[in-house]
């Protein structure tokens, strides 16, 4: 396999070759690896870039929701990932109220710390003949006269490519959405030997300080519970996060984390969430994961969504790519399409239930129309997260 490093002029190799299309992904997470292993097993000349050592930490709570499992069904890395998941078989919900509702499906959820979830499936990828290359950070995307992207400059030179996939996370720096974003911070921390009310059971605590979002707890294998909270990077509350974060975790967590130690630093995160599928794909470009804005406004999960689109834009890249002209702009409409078909009724579905959770006046009428328990599980099946 051949990856061709450029110092000086751009050149785009011999394009008299009969040769395979030459892929660049950047970021190893789960929409990357997702990708590269879908098109290492297609044939694909894929070269992975990420600016982290592997295996590395990740900000997130690190659940698998029942779409997360199912898109690790279509990768065929079910039975590869088992062995490191615990079972989160229902959660704890508490509204601003105090209500609780307790949610059981029969799929349930996996937890499996970002730590070993990427490592493997990026892991499977090389399996399959992909090449990673990790501790490169990607710092531009290179175009050529027309404006065509060509490959990528990196902190160890220029490589060329016929397509280069952003999955580098959010905030994007290559992203070309310039619609106003609606930017979401989270901060978390991990405890060793809390108290669960139920090993299996999570927790969703929406309190009024953040701003129609909550705070959660997650139990991890090994005796670990990872708890954090997200809030609208515009709520006011955002701006003092970290006693924020400490005054929630001395009202709502004190009874699980009273004989808890901690373990490692509190870590942040932000992300994008997606009212709608922006501009995605170039004819030699294409966008997926966060990087693609692609997060769930309700719960303010992106796994399962960067695994599917991933997949979706491995696809794309298999079907016809041509070296030279790249991606016909019907490949890179139907790309976009199969996006918005596939995920906006979810992210929709999830922005109704934010702006319910956001309406104190909503809140109470609904609470005294409805069961809180059958609504709850309505909510949580509309987003995706239950049966």
């Amino acid at each position: 396999m051949r990856w061709f490093l450029v110092t000086g002029t751009q050149r785009l190799g011999d394009k008299a070759d009969v040769r395979r299309s030459k892929i660049i992904i950047i970021g190893a997470g789960p929409a990357g690896g997702a990708c590269a292993l879908t098109l290492a097993r297609d044939g694909a000349e894929v070269l992975v870039l990420d600016k982290s050592s592997y295996p590395r930490t990740k900000v997130c709570g690190s659940g698998l929701s029942p779409h997360a499992l199912a898109m690790l069904d279509t990768l065929g890395l079910r039975e590869t990932i088992a062995p490191l998941h615990i079972p989160m078989c229902g959660v704890m919900a508490r509204g601003p109220g105090g209500t609780k509702v307790h949610l059981r499906g029969a799929k349930g959820a996996w937890v499996v710390p970002r730590v070993e979830l990427d490592s493997t499936i990026i892991g499977e990828a090389v399996r399959h003949g992909a090449t990673f290359q990790q501790e490169t950070k990607v710092t531009t995307l290179v175009r050529d006269g027309a404006g065509q992207v060509r490959g990528v400059e990196t902190s160890a030179g220029t490589l060329e490519a016929d397509l280069v996939i952003c999955a580098n996370g959010s905030p994007s720096r290559f992203e070309t959405d310039q619609s106003p974003r609606y930017g979401i911070r989270t901060i978390m921390g991990w405890w060793k030997g809390a108290r669960l009310r139920a090993a299996d059971e999570g927790e969703f605590i929406w309190d009024d300080r953040l701003d129609g979002y909550y705070a959660w707890l997650f139990p991890e294998p090994h005796g670990i519970v990872n708890i954090g909270l997200t809030i609208p990077e515009d709520s006011s509350q955002a701006k003092r996060l970290k006693a924020l974060f400490q005054d929630l975790l001395d009202e709502l967590f004190a009874d699980e984390l009273r004989h808890a130690e901690p373990v490692g630093k509190w870590m942040g995160h932000p992300a994008t969430l997606a009212m709608k599928v922006g501009p995605v794909a170039e004819s030699h470009a294409l966008w997926c994961g966060e990087a693609a804005r692609l997060v769930s406004p309700a719960t303010v999960e992106g796994i399962s969504f960067a695994m599917e689109s991933g997949i979706v834009a491995a696809k794309a890249a298999s079907r016809g790519l041509d070296p030279a002209r790249g991606l016909s702009p019907a490949q890179q409409m139907r790309y976009r399409a199969s996006l918005s078909m596939r995920m906006m009724p979810k992210f929709w579905a999830g922005e109704g239930f934010v702006r319910l959770m956001r309406s104190e006046r909503a809140r109470s009428w609904t609470t005294r129309l409805f069961n809180p328990q059958k609504l709850g599980e309505r909510a949580a099946m509309v987003v995706g997260e239950s049966n």
